[in-house]
């Protein structure tokens, strides 16, 4: 028999079905809260959106939170492994069973609302966080912000990570369109936290905040105020993301004792449940998974590979990319590098077999080999090697690996 968690997987979905799953407009989610009696209003949100770093930086207000002694919910998309990873309490995914029940149990209505898979699964995480009396919840937006279905709950603080170019057929092909996107999730009166950005996407965000009469929390570097800490996630830019997640929880309100933030970014990965950011998997030879599948995301993942790397041999990167990701710049992006590249199938509507994304590499002026099943265990233990690109590439290394 068909599980209801199997069934909640036919629902329409963006990373399996392409655009056309993506339906704008919030009286779905708003009506399947309200059936479900309006879970979200039993929390303090925060709502993080952002081209880049916006799921380790929900992960590290998170992980702080968590250390600190509150009991806090972590909402994030999409999955590795499994649908209850969106729904995580402590760095606890939410329980298989439970999730079998509740989605037994609103299946129905999910499909007479005509709710798609994410707005279904950030329903059930908001039922689950009540559920089990969380006192807060850091909720990761999908795409953009100001048409996400996270738009809808009343945040307590928004934070903006970052704006580079991404998913430009659906936010716009310009920093200035995918800024004021991401600049939705601004509330009236109500604090914006903005990382580290291009000048002109901060300058949008800023006038959107002072239409909305929102306070601006401008990024401040971590060296400047904690010099000593240490992260738990590799990788410079990450040193970024810290930065945005502490001013983040000064802009909530917290005061956190030092202790509390070293341990929450320290240990992010042990206390929100996050993977695969420049995940080492294995020393020597290096294995290294990371989910980067935009350009700025993949020089940084590239960036963060080579500082790790130690063997003399030129390093390996094994890359699977979506169809609709710009394949031209991340081919400049891995050109300006000595690797040895290979690539792998991704499914879906918008997936991209192993042999074509090689042909468009190779169209590119790199050079590019399809990575077999022999080879790819040939290449993964013989050599540094970087696992990158989308999260289906990221999800079947570490199943993999089990």
């Amino acid at each position: 028999m068909t599980s209801s968690v199997q069934r909640l997987l036919e629902l329409p979905r963006y990373a399996s079905d392409g655009p056309h799953a993506i339906k704008p407009g919030f009286d779905r989610i708003e009506s399947i809260l309200e059936y479900m009696g309006r879970p979200d209003r039993e929390m303090d949100i925060a709502l993080v959106a952002g081209t880049n770093g916006k799921g380790s930086t929900a992960s590290m207000m998170a992980a702080c939170l968590t250390s600190a002694g509150y009991k806090t919910a972590l909402q994030t998309s999409p999955h590795l492994l499994r649908i209850n990873e969106r729904m995580r309490v402590n760095g606890s995914d939410a329980p298989q069973d439970w999730l079998e029940r509740a989605a037994g149990k609103h299946l129905t209505a999910f499909r007479d609302i005509g709710t798609s898979f994410y707005e279904a699964t950030l329903a059930l995480s908001l039922l689950w966080f009540a559920e089990i009396h969380a006192t807060h919840a850091v909720v990761e937006t999908g795409l953009g912000g100001r048409l996400d279905a996270t738009n809808v709950l009343d945040a307590s603080v928004s934070v903006i990570t970052s704006v580079d170019l991404d998913h430009t057929e659906l936010l716009g092909d310009t920093i200035a369109a995918i800024a004021t996107e991401k600049a939705g999730i601004i509330k009236a009166r109500k604090p914006v936290v903005l990382g580290n950005m291009y000048i002109e996407a901060a300058k949008v965000i800023s006038d959107i905040a002072l239409q909305r009469e929102a306070p601006v929390w401008d990024f401040q570097p971590l060296a400047a105020t904690y010099p000593s800490f240490r992260l738990a996630l590799a990788g410079r830019h990450q040193a970024d993301n810290a930065s945005t997640a502490l001013r983040a929880l000064d802009a909530w309100g917290f005061v956190l004792d030092e202790t509390a933030l070293r341990e929450g970014l320290e240990h992010t990965p042990r206390l929100s449940g996050l993977r695969a950011r420049s995940e080492i998997a294995r020393d020597k030879p290096l294995l290294m998974i990371d989910v980067a599948h935009n350009p700025a995301a993949l020089k940084a993942s590239i960036e963060t590979f080579l500082e790790h790397c130690s063997d003399e041999n030129v390093p390996r990167v094994i890359i699977g990319l979506l169809a609709d990701k710009d394949i031209e710049a991340m081919a400049q992006i891995m050109s300006a590098f000595d690797l040895d590249i290979y690539t792998v199938d991704t499914d879906g509507a918008r997936g991209l077999s192993a042999i074509e994304l090689a042909s468009k590499l190779r169209t590119f002026g790199l050079t590019a080999s399809t990575a077999g099943y022999h080879l790819k265990h040939e290449l993964l233990e013989t050599r540094d090697c970087l696992i990158t690109g989308s999260h289906t590439v990221a999800a079947s290394a570490i199943e993999g690996l089990k």
